[in-house]
């Protein structure tokens, strides 16, 4: 009996050994197979994050103050009439480019039509726009570029109601004694600064306006009036 154990023992001690060596080597591949998967995941995320753009951070440029735009538009201005002395046939080009961007022609032409209760649809305020702004440009800016030694110089800033600025300059060589021009501006609904009514000689500009349209419209119509402008 003794020498049957002796043998059963001895086989059961193997299988024991082999079944714990099966037992151990499958933990160390379910440990290799989860390592390995691991890896994987931890691959795939840096793959994903570089595949990810970084979003830009985009700078919007701020509007330019009031204190600069007044500089930049007196220094406009003295460019038109000295271009206006050595190359008369770039003023027309100049003054679209460079002065015409200063104003608020919108605004101007809302104001000269506030006055007379006009009420244009959005073809025809377009319009009133557009030959507000031809005739702001080829009548004044125009004229001041008429005597060769005309220049703007800087005499005064203030507020006014309604948070407007009002610049004061000296226009030198129109007349022999010079005459003073008041800028207006304004500032828009995206936080620039612009040109939104000129005084000349305590004549304002919408005001002059505000009485032709006025004339016209009463004489011509809604139609004949933009079509006289």
């Amino acid at each position: 009996m003794r020498s049957l154990n002796t043998p059963i023992l001895a086989l059961l001690l193997s299988l024991s050994t082999v079944s714990c060596a099966e037992e151990s080597e499958v933990e160390n591949t379910h440990v290799v197979a989860k390592t390995a998967a691991i890896e994987n995941i931890q691959k795939v995320n840096e793959v994903s994050a570089e595949a990810i753009p970084t979003p830009e951070v985009v700078e919007v440029a701020k509007p330019a103050g009031p204190v600069q735009t007044i500089q930049t538009a007196i220094v406009k201005l003295n460019q038109l009439t000295t271009v206006a002395t050595y190359s008369p046939q770039l003023v027309g080009k100049l003054i679209q480019t460079e002065v015409a961007p200063l104003f608020d022609f919108g605004h101007i032409a809302s104001e000269i039509a506030l006055v007379s209760n006009l009420r244009l649809g959005n073809e025809e305020q377009a319009y009133f726009v557009t030959k507000i702004k031809q005739n702001i440009i080829t009548s004044l800016l125009s004229r001041l570029t008429q005597t060769r030694s005309t220049s703007f110089a800087f005499i005064s800033a203030r507020p006014i109601i309604g948070g407007s600025i009002s610049v004061k300059l000296r226009v030198n060589g129109y007349y022999s004694y010079g005459m003073f021009l008041d800028l207006i501006f304004h500032q828009t609904a995206d936080q620039s600064w612009k040109i939104a009514d000129i005084v000349l000689n305590n004549d304002s500009l919408i005001n002059y306006y505000q009485k032709m349209v006025l004339i016209k419209l009463r004489r011509y119509g809604v139609y004949g009036m933009l079509g006289r402008l």
